[in-house]
């Protein structure tokens, strides 16, 4: 296996060399690499290391897993930039991986003892019940059949981290794959993506619950082909209960737009555009952002020198700027099509709905949405002035 010497963050690490690994159209596809290694991921990894950071500083140290490693680029970022780690292990299965990420290890010379493993993600969770204050989880495809030993393996408090690249039957364009991987239905609407990350925590919370514990959104993002989701864990039967109380059902009306968010089982059966709404659920129907844990990490990520860290910061201000709104946004040339106008500017749109009172601002998941908690017949004649 050929190899190529990358940087990134703090860190130096080999990689199977790119060139090997390319498409028929001469583009790099990292899943047919011998070890995988994502270079577009950077974006992730910066974000990840700001969120450690600020959950090290709440908790008073970190005790991290990384247990599908890859080339270990995360755990060994997570060791050589974040203050207060105590220990990482970072883990493979397959043993290419497993002797890059020695190597890798022994590249980069740490105060914080990283243990390497060669065996099943499952299994080393399940070896090391209760011991980590932060698992993450950055599988190739579906984080499903991981949850579960994550939620055995974490601390009492402490954060489960993951991201999906399955972003198809979470966003509809394969139900019957969500409905058996995830035991919710998708709905393939403008805000697909948004209601994909809330099908995601759902079954991470009930999952969860088993085990008396809490897991709590605090900070998402849908980026490129994949979704991020920080979730800080507490074991605590009487929070657990509480966080389920917030899963429930968005329905959506295909004939006008309208759509109702519903805790428990939805309660509508007509629109009354005469329509027959769609149901997605069951999945968490609460905030996605929480605002001190977001502005302390956009804080962190303003310290660092990261090559991408202007966008970095740019999307995480633009969750925080929507992280006050209710759940669902509207795609503006949508309704301008459906009210027969062009599409106005975004700004103009976000400040008469300000002026009037409501909540109303641009979203990261998509650069023609608003959140606004104004319906769809004051949108519509907004528009129609």
């Amino acid at each position: 296996m050929a190899k190529r010497m990358v940087e990134e963050g703090r860190v130096r690490i080999e990689i199977p060399d790119p060139e090997e690994y390319r498409s028929v159209s001469g583009d790099y596809v990292p899943s047919l690499a011998e070890v995988f290694y994502n270079p577009q991921m950077e974006f992730c990894r910066d974000i990840s290391v700001s969120v450690a950071q600020v959950v090290s500083r709440e908790l008073g140290g970190l005790r991290v897993c990384d247990p599908l490693a890859g080339s270990g680029i995360r755990g060994i970022r997570y060791a050589a930039e974040i203050e207060g780690v105590t220990d990482v292990l970072i883990n493979d299965r397959s043993r290419a991986a497993y002797e890059l990420m020695l190597r890798n290890v022994e590249l980069n010379p740490s105060r914080v003892r990283i243990a390497v493993e060669n065996d099943d993600a499952n299994v080393v969770m399940l070896r090391n019940r209760g011991r980590f204050n932060l698992i993450d989880l950055d599988p190739f495809g579906s984080p499903a059949r991981f949850i579960e030993s994550a939620c055995a393996s974490v601390a009492r408090t402490g954060m489960i981290a993951l991201t999906a690249t399955d972003t198809g039957p979470l966003c509809g364009a394969h139900p019957r794959t969500c409905i058996r991987r995830y035991g919710a239905q998708p709905l393939r609407t403008e805000y697909c993506h948004e209601l994909g990350i809330r099908i995601l925590i759902g079954f991470c919370q009930r999952v969860a619950g088993k085990y008396d514990l809490a897991l709590e959104p605090v900070l998402v993002h849908s980026t490129r082909h994949y979704f991020r989701i920080y979730l800080r864990a507490k074991r605590s039967a009487s929070l657990a209960d509480t966080i389920m109380r917030g899963q429930g059902y968005i329905s959506h009306c295909f004939s006008c737009g309208r759509r109702w968010t519903f805790r428990g089982l939805p309660r509508v059966d007509g629109c009354e555009c005469g329509g027959a709404p769609a149901h997605s659920g069951p999945l968490w129907t609460g905030p996605l952002w929480n605002r001190d844990f977001l502005e302390n990490v956009i804080r962190d990520l303003s310290g660092r020198t990261y090559r991408q860290r202007e966008a970095e910061i740019n999307m995480l201000s633009l969750c925080l700027m929507e992280s006050g709104g209710p759940p669902t946004f509207y795609d503006i040339n949508a309704l301008a099509s459906m009210a027969g106008v062009s599409p106005p500017r975004i700004k103009w749109v976000i400040e008469c709905l300000r002026k009037s009172g409501r909540f109303a601002s641009r979203t990261h998941f998509s650069p023609t949405g608003i959140r606004t908690d104004a319906g769809i017949d004051e949108l519509m004649a907004l528009l129609q002035r």
